[in-house]
């Protein structure tokens, strides 16, 4: 005798249509807040090491090597926390996961404070790294889970504004520690700094729910329409009786959905699969970016600057002007992937990058370069902030994180050919320019996606995230209300 298994059982609920429908609340203040810091100190402890890497050289002796070796290892470790903390996101949860991350990566941030060898630094920045690399996943994941529809694209964007917020810290921190400490303490105060704010930060984080898409998606329905009255609460109409709540509810279209358990293999089938395209468009602008970011970062400590004859203790406050330029690429994301659209905000920056790398090959002098770096940031930064914002809006709840996660460790690998392709064409061609050519193939990835997606792909400013993703296991069954497949 056989025994058959039934498919699993269809609910549904208004839940989904309620969150995207929602006024702006207290909570998606908070959200705001708690995810952006995350963002921040992610940056922080990425950028802090190009700034005191002086200092550790003299204290250990360290080989210009070793400090490339430093940077491999930060960046390795951010690779494999992505792709790990991406599924386990997937799998067990925003919240288990946006919890755990930050808590590791305190955890590990105070042991490197207290490093007492280059050995066992390396090994705390790579723990460190882990960290970070989940941040990547399971923050970018969770933010727009939350979010209504027509605020996720500028709250998205501030949130990853975050990123050049935590940069600009870095650099200030890192000119006042080395100009008013000794070498010995100044690097572990640095680093300490950071610390501190995750702690603080935590306390905020932990009030954070549960994302409902993630509770729907595990047939978690109760507790996902709870999560959503609760938020709710929170808003201006919330002071209407509940008959009239009720009878406002009553607006919204119910959406049918079957529950579906991720398991890595299954959810790595589906984004090499059905949604190979999106993956591969993801990638793509993750890889152009990072090899941006770091390749233009490698060129200013190691080649621009030491070339134009700036000291070390002085570089700083040129990577404060970056970093400006940086937070002005992100409110100016912030404003545009919403009044131009995710395809036209997404070409028009990578483009802009592209060009702006023209700029900086074009310029010798100093201030001509770093006017030209500020371009390169600001607008890297304006198509980092698209692209996550588009990434996170194209991919089902179910492989969201998952997907997230290896597009962030495809970019790390441009994070780590960057700076090696760059600096040894400099050391073999002996000047800038061949290093910005370099830069300039790395970034073409980024373009070309983006240009793709502007002609094929799918607007997703103001849909749902069922809808833009186009198939998660949702279909909206009110009446007069189109099916997503």
């Amino acid at each position: 005798m056989t025994m058959q298994t039934s498919a699993p059982r269809s609910v549904e609920t208004d839940a989904l249509t309620r969150l995207d429908n929602m006024p702006w609340t207290r909570f998606h203040t908070l959200m705001l807040v708690a995810l952006g810091v995350g963002w921040a100190l992610d940056s922080f402890e990425t950028n802090i090491i190009g700034s005191v890497f002086g200092v550790l050289k003299t204290q250990w002796h360290l080989s210009s090597q070793q400090g490339s070796l430093a940077v491999s290892i930060w960046v390795f470790g951010m690779l494999v926390g992505a792709i790990g903390f991406g599924y386990l996101a997937d799998r067990y949860g925003r919240k288990k996961l946006f919890l755990a991350t930050l808590l590791w990566y305190a955890f590990f941030s105070v042991a490197t404070v207290f490093s007492w060898n280059y050995e066992s630094f390396l090994f705390f920045r790579a723990m460190t790294a882990l960290a970070v690399g989940g941040e990547y996943s399971a923050v970018t994941a969770t933010m727009g889970e939350f979010i209504p529809r027509r605020h996720r694209g500028r709250t998205d964007s501030l949130i990853l504004s975050g990123f050049p917020v935590g940069a600009l810290i870095s650099a200030a921190i890192s000119y006042l520690v080395l100009n008013h400490l000794p070498g010995a303490i100044s690097w572990r105060v640095g680093f300490g700094f950071g610390t501190t704010m995750a702690l603080l930060f935590f306390w905020i984080r932990r009030v954070i729910p549960e994302s409902p898409r993630w509770l729907l998606q595990q047939g978690r329905v109760a507790e996902a329409e709870a999560i959503v009255e609760s938020i709710a609460a929170s808003a201006a109409h919330s002071k209407l009786t509940q008959q009239e709540r009720a009878q406002a509810a009553q607006r919204y279209p119910k959406t049918a959905l079957v529950p579906v358990h991720p398991t890595f293999w299954r959810n790595l089938r589906d984004l090499f699969g059905a949604y190979r395209m999106r993956c591969g468009l993801a990638s793509a602008l993750n890889f152009s970016q990072a090899a941006v970011v770091y390749g233009v970062l490698s060129l200013m400590a190691l080649v621009i600057l030491p070339y134009m004859k700036v000291s070390a203790a002085d570089m700083p406050i040129y990577y404060v002007y970056g970093n400006a330029a940086a937070l002005a690429g992100g409110l100016t994301a912030a404003v545009l992937v919403e009044a131009w659209g995710r395809r036209a905000s997404l070409f028009v920056s990578y483009s802009f990058t592209t060009l702006a790398i023209v700029v900086i090959y074009a310029m010798h002098t100093l201030p001509g370069m770093v006017i030209g770096y500020c371009l390169i940031q600001f607008g890297v930064t304006w198509a980092y902030i698209s692209g996550y914002v588009v990434s996170s809006e194209i991919l089902p709840t179910r492989i969201r994180a998952t997907g997230l996660g290896i597009s962030v460790a495809v970019g790390r690998l441009g994070a780590v050919i960057a700076p090696l392709m760059l600096t040894n064409v400099y050391a073999a061609s002996g000047t800038p320019s061949a290093a910005l050519i370099g830069l300039l193939l790395l970034a073409l990835p980024g373009p070309i996606a983006a240009a793709a997606w502007w002609m094929m792909g799918r607007e997703t400013r103001n849909v749902s995230l069922e809808e833009g993703s186009a198939d998660d296991g949702f279909s909206t069954v009110a009446e007069g209300v189109p099916r997503i497949a």
